[in-house]
């Protein structure tokens, strides 16, 4: 800090949000009196986004805090024996509105990582994927092991259906725009699907249906019903290319597990051999 310019917070009547932002600017303050403002105003800014992340103050206090500090830093130069004090005091007062807006920004770019923070919180919490709108894998898995003890103990038969959507997963990380296959892909099934029925997805990304109380020709109508209503339902963008593989149980005899690694297996075979659709 400049020998000539000895002003601490110490020295100026602050509250705690006025000295804990001028604890953090005022070894810069030298150097905006000498024209050099930019490590100011990065200091600045820097508050403000630690202030808009821990939101333990109010943006308009903080604003507040700068301007009562900036007035007392101008009124104890002016009142110092510095010959530069005045110079010294206009230079800072010309700052004043660059030095609030970077406050601000910092503020807003700190709330704005808050929030994106929570979001992803919540959506890793979330038992639903938010780009499909599907169930994730571990709620699949629970939501089949209800739907077999359920079906074994009122005799019920159960259809599955794994959908691919493209033919290889190197795309759905290709860029952006497979998240919004994704989102219509999910919502054309859910429109489709009865209202009891479930949508999850495998660990690879690929859609799995749980159709319980179906018969092996409604599970392939089902399908079918899918598949054209995939061709109106996704029509605003490319309608993707489709991979069913089919499985249907009489008498529910296996695991949740089972099924599903069986399920897989058969969408695996049907995408080697290119086949739209394949029973298992």
């Amino acid at each position: 800090m400049d020998p000539a310019i000895d002003i601490t917070t110490a020295d100026l009547s602050l509250d705690d949000e006025g000295r804990d932002l001028w604890d953090e600017v005022m070894p810069y303050l030298s150097q905006a009196f000498t024209g050099s403002d930019s490590a100011f105003l990065d200091a600045l800014e820097a508050a403000g986004r630690g202030a808009g992340l821990t939101q333990r103050v109010p943006v308009a206090a903080l604003l507040d805090a700068y301007t009562a500090g900036s007035e007392q830093v101008r009124r104890t130069l002016l009142g110092g024996s510095d010959v530069a004090a005045e110079r010294k005091s206009l230079r800072l007062l010309g700052l004043e509105h660059t030095a609030l807006t970077r406050l601000a920004a910092g503020y807003t770019g700190g709330l704005q990582e808050t929030i994106t923070r929570l979001r992803r919180l919540a959506d890793e919490s979330s038992p639903v994927d938010v780009e499909s709108g599907a169930m994730k894998p571990g709620e699949l898995g629970e939501r089949l092991s209800l739907e077999v003890e359920r079906c074994q103990r009122m005799d019920l038969p159960l259809g599955l259906v794994e959908l691919a959507v493209g033919d290889g997963h190197s795309e759905r990380h290709a860029d952006g725009s497979y998240t919004t296959v994704l989102h219509d892909v999910g919502t054309c099934l859910r429109e489709t699907l009865r209202r009891y029925d479930s949508v999850g997805l495998t660990q690879d990304g690929d859609f799995v249906l749980v159709l319980p109380d179906i018969s092996r020709r409604g599970l392939a109508g089902a399908a079918e019903r899918i598949r054209r209503h995939m061709d109106t339902c996704a029509a605003r963008n490319a309608v993707p290319d489709l991979t069913f593989a089919l499985a249907h149980y009489d008498y529910v005899d296996a695991s949740a597990t089972e099924m599903l690694a069986v399920l897989g297996r058969g969408l695996h075979e049907a995408q080697a051999t290119r086949r739209p659709l394949s029973w298992v």
